[in-house]
């Protein structure tokens, strides 16, 4: 069978209404594959969005779709006193909010019409609509315990965890070079630079880590990858409408949603920029967001969070440098790679951040 075929099988054990018209890949994101579907009902079209989870990156589907139909319930609950809206799973023709399909698991959403996504923000009145639709979903998701969601990721909110990962595997990177000296091995590489970056900023890492492994963050049920791009926009009023890509909600620490959201939507450059002149961050990005976010999640943050919250877009764009950094000296295994030192581009522009964000910790506090 071909893909396309595999989509249809698939799409066609959902329980949706009328008849099938019109199926068309979607590239969107890294891990999972996603189609939208068109039906025709009574003389009206509607269309779905199904993606075919990746199991290798989801080993638990099962845990990670009870994540997802906890989540949306809930945000299905508060949506009606909000300008926002809920991702809304489509349940099978046997009952069941996912499929065990031949080629894999499948689940299916209501495609949410005339909106559109960005991967670029314009401007601080974007990043207040972000922030603040993302500040609505942590406030929503508050009445959810923690221990009734699955951890479907062990360790992904863990920057200690991420700091380990990363020196084994330079210290695999040095094993197969044995004999050679450190600055020989990392000019191989052709990231000393990089190396000495971490090696200079791991403090910061181990702050956080100390902070989140004492439990003095509360645990929280959070997104997870707060990128700009998980948002969609209305066409005609700009305004943010839904939050989706719920695969990574699930316990977490709230600090981590609103770094990555700082780290994506306040560069200045692409993620995979070479010319590093062009990487830092938007102060202003930053001050919309950080507005945004406590304009309604202000009553999440414990004293702690609030002391530390203009630390956390340093920590976790330090954290996902070293990712990159860590998937180059692997072999371009989780996140691939178009070009040669693609992740090794990545986790530069990552650093620079964090440098940027280091130069203008005090305007960041006022």
């Amino acid at each position: 069978m071909t893909e396309r075929d595999e989509a249809q099988a698939a799409v066609s054990a959902f329980d949706i209404a009328g008849e099938l018209v019109g199926l068309e890949p979607l590239v969107r994101g890294h891990i999972n594959r996603t189609w939208v579907s068109t039906w025709s009902a009574d003389g009206q079209a509607r269309r779905y969005l199904h993606q075919r989870i990746n199991e290798h990156v989801f080993a638990d589907v099962d845990g990670l779709m009870h994540n997802v139909e906890a989540v949306t319930r809930r945000l299905a609950e508060v949506e009606a006193s909000s300008p926002y809206e809920s991702l809304r799973l489509v349940h099978t023709r046997a009952g069941d909010h996912w499929l065990r399909a031949a080629d894999g698991p499948w689940r299916t959403y209501d495609f949410v019409e005339d909106t559109e996504a960005f991967d670029r923000c314009s401007g601080p009145e974007q990043a207040f609509e972000v922030a603040r639709i993302f500040g609505w979903f942590q406030q929503g998701l508050e009445a959810i315990p923690p221990a009734e969601l699955v951890e479907t990721i062990p360790g992904f909110f863990s920057p200690g965890l991420r700091l380990a990962q990363f020196e084994a595997a330079q210290a695999g990177v040095a094993e197969v070079s044995a004999g050679q000296d450190r600055d020989r091995i990392a000019g191989f590489e052709g990231c000393a630079e990089a190396l000495d970056f971490v090696a200079k900023n791991r403090g910061l890492v181990e702050a956080f880590e100390a902070h989140y492994a004492s439990g003095r963050f509360p645990a929280r049920v959070v997104h997870g990858d707060t990128k700009l791009n998980n948002v969609l926009f209305d066409r005609t009023t700009g305004a943010a409408r839904a939050v989706v890509d719920l695969d990574t909600a699930m316990p977490g620490f709230l600090l981590y949603d609103f770094g990555d959201m700082v780290r994506f939507t306040a560069a200045t450059s692409a993620e995979d920029e070479r010319d590093l002149s062009r990487a830092g961050t938007d102060l202003e990005i930053y001050r919309a967001l950080r507005d945004g976010y406590l304009d309604c999640a202000a009553g999440s943050l414990v004293p702690l969070e609030r002391e530390l919250l203009h630390l956390a877009g340093p920590l976790v764009t330090l954290v996902i440098g070293m990712r990159f950094l860590t998937d180059h000296l692997a072999g371009d295994v989780y996140f691939g790679a178009k070009r040669e030192g693609h992740n090794l581009d990545r986790a530069r522009v990552q650093f620079a951040q964090v440098a940027c964000m280091q130069a203008m910790q005090d305007d960041m506090l006022r």
